[in-house]
C-alpha cells in the first residue's frame, strides 16, 4: 500500500457507501503485533481511517505473534464467538 488508507477509493469505494454500516453485520480485522513492517505499519492506520469515516469494526491484535499458527488461533478464539452474537 502506498500512502494512507483512503476510505473513499479503497476496494472500489466499498467503504464510501453510506449504507455500508447499516448492512454490515461484522467487520473484523486481526493482526499479530510481530508481523512484518508492511502489516504493522499499514493496518492500524487503516483501522483508524475506517473508524473515523464511521465504519464499525473490531480490531484484534495478537500480542507477540506474527503470521503464524498462534496468531490464527488467537484470532479464531476472538472471532468465532462474535459470529454467533
Amino acid at each position: 500500500m502506498t500512502g494512507p488508507f483512503d476510505t473513499k477509493s479503497a476496494y472500489g469505494g466499498a467503504f464510501a457507501d453510506p449504507t455500508l454500516d447499516a448492512r454490515l453485520k461484522l467487520l473484523w480485522i486481526g493482526v499479530g503485533t510481530a508481523e512484518p513492517d508492511l502489516f504493522r505499519q499499514s493496518i492500524p492506520p487503516a483501522v483508524e481511517a475506517l473508524r473515523r469515516s464511521g465504519v464499525r469494526l473490531t480490531f484484534f491484535e495478537s500480542q507477540g505473534t506474527a503470521h503464524e499458527w498462534q496468531t490464527w488461533r488467537r484470532d479464531l478464539e476472538d472471532l468465532a464467538p462474535r459470529l454467533f452474537r
